[in-house]
């Protein structure tokens, strides 16, 4: 038997925190480690998709903060 049977909605904070204190937290900690970088053209493609990656992540738990 699955263990996601409720994968057809999204989380709530709640659901993952408890509420919306761990998340800011969370939101704080994540935006320190990983900041919004502009890429300079001496970046490769990989450095630059890499990094694009790490903050699409803090700016998902950002919108799931505004949401609450």
């Amino acid at each position: 038997m699955s263990t996601y049977r409720n994968m057809d909605r999204e989380l709530s904070p709640q659901d993952v925190f408890g509420g919306g204190t761990y998340l800011e937290q969370l939101t704080r900690e994540l935006e320190s480690m990983y900041p919004l970088h502009n890429p300079s053209p001496k970046d490769d493609d990989r450095t630059i998709m890499y990094r694009a990656g790490q903050r699409s992540v803090v700016e998902y738990i950002k919108a799931k903060l505004e949401n609450v």
